[in-house]
């Protein structure tokens, strides 16, 4: 038996430095797209095992590091800064100590509920007890540990903004999948969004949670089965970025996104103090409208909510569409008092005033699945001082990065 252990130990430490080998060394070339990128998170495909070691990429010029990680078939990183139509030349060096991953994913100890941190700095927390009607982050803090999301009802005793219980954080949810109120929390159709299994894991360009979840009628019975990923990368605490891909396949027969405005697959509630109701917060969308009354149902491909915290600064959430979408850019769901919801469904609410009345009704066929993908980002300063625009644009056409053989 200890021999049979002791080659087993071999044998992992030999993949171990064979995977490192595999990397260390090897060249690969960034092209930048068409707008300058700041921070902006790349990857490419490696299908070999992660090396022990940690990981980086080295800007071969000027011997610049990025952090990077190797998961899920792909090498990682975070260009820190790259000019449009830039070349980067970089290599790979594999490093033979593991040191502590600059974003870290920790178990809390009281409960179902796991916390981001990055550079050793909180940033969120995702929520998935099941005594929950869904899973949700909360809280979500900008720069100098700023709460950005609204705390009630999570923290009960707090005293404003006690408006509408189903609104937490930042969270997905939908309003009428063959009749189930999966957004609502409190009506005679609302459902649930149930836990299925949890899985996490940390590195230096990002950490990630994958989820399994299951959206049940109010009596348990399964809707439609769903699986998100997030992705939180090491970037700076004025302009923290996480992704979020969520995908809906049909397993229990065909669902019926029925078109309600009551949705948003990926939805938050920004901190009393900054909605456009306390007549600080400011509302834009990707072609410059201001405001709930120009940007409310509108399509974009992003839209931005922020304003200045006193004895803070200015903060603001940004949350970027992706191209591969359905019905690309999306309408949102973005209210005064601080609601904004990604919702590509609710069309004929959104066009109820307009000269031709849209249908968001969407059918996923029995076994059929579909994703979705968003980024968002955690800034510091108003939309144009955060080049959110931009940084959509690092998203939606990122850096090429191809390796050179």
């Amino acid at each position: 038996m200890r021999k049979t252990i002791g080659v087993l130990i071999i044998f992992v430490l030999m993949a171990g430095i064979a995977a490192a080998q595999k990397l260390d060394g090897r060249k690969l070339v960034v092209k930048g797209g068409d707008v300058a990128g700041v921070f902006v998170p790349v990857s490419l495909a490696y299908e070999g095992p992660a090396p022990e070691g940690s990981i980086q990429v080295v800007d071969t010029k000027n011997g610049k590091v990025f952090p990077a990680t190797v998961a899920g078939g792909e090498l990682v990183f975070v260009v820190e800064a790259i000019g449009a139509k830039e070349q980067l030349d970089c290599q790979v060096k594999a490093l033979k100590e593991k040191t502590a991953p600059k974003v870290n994913i920790t178990r809390a100890a009281d409960g179902d509920r796991l916390e981001v941190a990055v550079n050793g700095e909180p940033f969120t927390v995702y929520n998935y007890s099941n005594d929950n009607r869904k899973p949700f982050l909360w809280p979500v803090y900008g720069e100098g540990k700023v709460g950005m999301t609204r705390n009630w009802p999570m923290d009960p005793n707090e005293t404003i903004s006690r408006d509408h219980v189903h609104h937490k954080g930042i969270w997905s949810s939908y309003g009428d999948l063959n009749g189930v109120d999966c957004w609502g929390e409190t009506g005679d159709k609302a459902g649930f969004q149930h836990s299925d299994e949890v899985t996490f894991g940390a590195g230096d360009a990002f950490a990630w949670i994958k989820a399994k979840n299951t959206w049940q009628d109010k009596d348990h019975k399964p809707v439609v089965a769903e699986e998100r990923e997030y992705r939180f990368y090491a970037t700076p605490a004025g302009a923290r970025l996480f992704d979020q891909s969520i995908t809906f396949t049909a397993s229990y027969g065909t669902v019926l996104f029925k078109d309600t405005k009551e949705g948003g697959l990926i939805a938050f509630r920004i901190r009393p103090d900054i909605t456009e109701t306390s007549k600080k917060g400011v509302i834009t969308n990707a072609s410059g409208a201001k405001g709930m009354k120009e940007c409310w149902g509108k399509p974009s491909p992003w839209t931005d909510y922020s304003g200045p915290i006193e004895g803070v600064g200015t903060r603001g959430i940004a949350v970027f569409d992706y191209p591969g979408n359905m019905r690309y850019p999306t309408t949102w769901h973005i209210r005064d008092y601080g609601l904004n919801g990604a919702n590509c469904f609710g069309l004929s609410y959104f066009t109820e005033n307009s000269e031709k009345k849209e249908n968001g009704d969407f059918t996923l066929e029995a076994g059929k699945a579909m994703t979705f993908r968003y980024r968002v980002m955690i800034h510091s300063g108003d939309v144009n001082e955060a080049k959110v625009a931009d940084r959509c644009a690092n998203f939606t056409n990122p850096p090429v990065v191809e390796w050179i053989k």
